[in-house]
């Protein structure tokens, strides 16, 4: 009971812990953010412009144009309102469930948003957009980070979400989605799948090849490919090619090398030696600039 009281600790404040580097925020992220004021309001410009880039993003706020017109002045809209505006679209509540303990976050009148949650806000609907017309569609979420775009996926009417990652990661994964959503709708590994309903399953990446007998109609992976050994990559599309129908890509493609040797894989390089897949579309993801969102159809 003791070690369970101790997780409980770290997971309710798990934004300000080294549990969370790399997936969230993390300990010297956070204290930089507490300790210098500059630092604190730069973090919460991006989110306001991540804000401003989801308006924009579904068409409830005009696109500025630097040769044409004002530029610049959407940055100083009002949080609350576009965020009743966004709300608008999908037709549901966006106040994000109040979990993170130490995650800076815009205050609205709406609730407390962060980039994070923005982010998932947005890739939620361009999940949902991609498996139109599929009955029933079963999704992979390959490199879940902290669970958000399985929530908001859940909420907008996904009933079929397979979540695979490292096992530290499915801890603060589980957390969250079992505090956000209803515990019977939330499967961890290990767990009896129910029979009735499947909602959100947590899978460690070991695991993957049990995660489903049949095939997934799409596999999605945001901004984790590239951090991953291009050998290992090719693992993954490898497995995606033979168990789903598709992959939704939202990866940077800038191969940084930090000084190192550590090599960052590129989804469209590492698809072209795999082979077997046919790309059906690609564009600019809306809300963080160097992002490419990439559909692949299983050839």
């Amino acid at each position: 009971m003791r070690h369970a009281h101790e997780l409980a600790t770290i997971l309710c404040n798990v934004c300000r812990h080294p549990a969370s580097e790399g997936i969230l925020q993390g300990d010297s992220e956070y204290k930089r953010i507490a300790s210098d004021p500059s630092y604190r309001a730069f973090i919460a410009l991006l989110s306001l412009d991540t804000l401003v880039s989801l308006a924009e993003a579904v068409g409830v706020l005009a696109v500025e144009n630097p040769a044409l017109g004002r530029f610049g002045s959407n940055l100083h809209r009002d949080p609350g309102a576009l965020i009743e505006a966004v709300e608008a679209c999908p037709g549901l509540a966006l106040a994000p469930p109040d979990v993170d303990g130490g995650l800076l976050k815009l205050r609205t009148p709406r609730g407390l948003f962060g980039e994070r949650d923005l982010n998932a806000i947005f890739t939620a609907q361009l999940l949902t957009r991609a498996v139109r017309g599929i009955d029933e569609p079963r999704v992979c979420e390959i490199g879940s980070g902290g669970g958000r775009t399985a929530y908001w996926s859940h909420r907008l009417g996904m009933r079929d979400l397979t979540l695979v990652d490292l096992p530290q990661v499915n801890v603060v994964q589980g957390y969250y989605l079992l505090k956000g959503l209803p515990q019977d709708r939330v499967t961890l590994y290990g767990e009896p799948v129910p029979t009735t309903t499947r909602d959100v399953r947590i899978l460690p990446a070991g695991a993957l090849a049990s995660a489903d007998a049949g095939r997934f109609d799409l596999v999605l992976n945001q901004d984790s490919f590239p951090e991953m050994a291009p050998a290992t990559v090719r693992e993954y599309l490898t497995w995606i090619r033979a168990s789903a129908q598709g992959l939704l890509s939202i990866n940077h493609e800038s191969k940084p090398s930090y000084g190192t040797d550590l090599a960052h894989a590129s989804v469209p390089e590492e698809i072209a030696r795999v082979g077997g897949f046919e790309l059906t579309d690609r564009f600019p993801y809306w809300l963080r600039r160097g992002y490419v969102t990439e559909i692949y159809r299983v050839a």
